[in-house]
């Protein structure tokens, strides 16, 4: 008779994911009471110089680590795939469960907020989680330095990046700052609001010149003029309006014969106009199957005019309409000062910021109440001093991959096997 195979007894050398996984269970748990009992970390309190310090010491302990204490149980078992593994499992979890909780949303049940579930980032659970996913990856990465040579190279940078991302991501995010800078036209503003709507002095002052909008033309759709809604099969039947455009909606054949993409109503029609709260307008023909046919002028109006309807009066009492323009893009002409004494204009864009004194300005908002006429605009900025110390993993991280995918391949034995 075979003999049964015995289980190895738990915490003995050489550790598994049995370990690994009562590790786990250990930090989550251990999280949860710390949560509950301090509210989780005050992340200003990793500001700048404190992150530096942290990263350095923390590095160093996993270096000096391996190095010294490689040999005994748990610092070799930290280097180990089931330590990887467990601690991504960890850490894949805890990011699921921010995945089903708003964060840092003060309107989440009381409930949520005291496990830490609406701010997972600040949470107990989650920093004991990158603690233990940051050795296991840093034990990992100083194991394959020596030889550095080979594949080992290709590992390292990869590892080594990966590292530096997640570190710098974490310890940086206390000194990340972003605030918005709401500009009205003829006014020099040198402050900012944060999230919480208090005031914060600037480096530098803006000026809003004007406010520029590209739109999408308007299109054309069929509403109830009682409640103003859009008839809902005829969603998918909109069509662009262009002058010469034509299509089939809700049975009608409607042909767009004049259109104007800014214009001011002058008596019964609509002229193209550039003045301020001026609104598209078209002149469209609406023939339903029975040839019977209509004919008028729609507007989507604006803050200084009204929307005008064609009404559709043949089975229904429905209208026709033009759909509010959707902006295609949208900028801000405005002027910048810094503390050097520099003035210039600058245009900001909602994908292309201008940088100046350390912060990157963002097209961020505007009154839409006014359209493309709006006299304000909100900026966004943005300073992350940490950015280019994770772009440098980022960095890492690419050479590495090109690397094992070109000189870092195993060399090839006569049978054709890798060794």
């Amino acid at each position: 008779m075979k003999q049964e195979k015995r289980k190895k007894p738990i915490w003995v050398k050489p550790w598994g994911y049995t370990e690994g996984w009562l590790i786990v269970l250990g930090l989550f748990i251990t999280g949860l009471a710390l949560q509950l009992a301090t509210g989780g970390l005050d992340r200003s309190a990793l500001a700048w110089p404190v992150n530096l310090v942290v990263g350095i010491i923390f590095t160093l302990i996993i270096v000096l680590g391996w190095v010294f204490l490689k040999r005994k149980t748990p610092v070799a078992w930290l280097g180990s795939i089931p330590a990887a593994v467990t601690s991504i499992a960890m850490i894949t979890f805890l990011v699921l469960l921010m995945g089903f909780t708003l964060q840092e949303d003060a309107q989440n049940p009381v409930w949520v907020q005291k496990l830490g579930l609406s701010n997972m980032v600040s949470s107990w659970p989650f920093i004991f989680g990158i603690i233990f996913f940051l050795t296991s990856l840093g034990m990992a990465t100083v194991k394959r330095l020596i030889p550095f040579k080979g594949r080992n190279i290709g590992f390292f940078l990869n590892h080594a990046g990966l590292y530096i991302i997640i570190i710098g991501g974490m310890l940086g995010s206390a000194d990340l700052k972003r605030y918005t800078m709401h500009l009205h036209e003829g006014e020099i503003v040198w402050y900012a609001n944060d999230r919480h709507g208090h005031q914060v002095q600037m480096p530098l002052a803006l000026e809003l010149i004007s406010f520029n909008m590209e739109e999408y033309n308007p299109k054309i759709a069929v509403i109830d003029p009682h409640s103003g809604r859009i008839i809902p099969e005829t969603i998918s039947e909109m069509f662009e309006i262009d002058k010469g455009n034509r299509g089939t909606i809700f049975g009608y054949d409607v042909e767009i014969l004049e259109f104007h993409k800014l214009s001011g109503k002058i008596g019964d029609r609509y002229e193209p106009v550039n003045d301020f709260g001026a609104a598209p307008a078209a002149y469209v023909r609406a023939t339903c199957e029975e040839g019977e046919s209509t004919e008028g002028w729609i507007s989507s109006g604006s803050f200084m005019m009204p929307h005008s309807l064609v009404d559709l009066n043949h089975v229904y009492d429905f209208s026709l309409a033009m759909t509010i323009p959707q902006a295609s893009h949208y900028s801000s002409d405005v002027v910048l000062y810094t503390e050097s004494g520099d003035v210039e204009e600058v245009r900001i864009e909602v994908n292309h910021p201008v940088s100046a004194e350390g912060w990157k300005l963002y097209q961020y908002s505007y009154d839409d109440r006014f359209g493309r006429w709006s006299p304000s605009t909100v900026i966004e900025a943005i300073r992350d001093p940490w950015l280019p110390f994770v772009y440098s993993g980022i960095y890492m991280v690419l050479i590495g991959s090109v690397y094992l995918m070109t000189l870092g391949k195993a060399p090839v034995k006569e049978n054709g096997e890798q060794s």
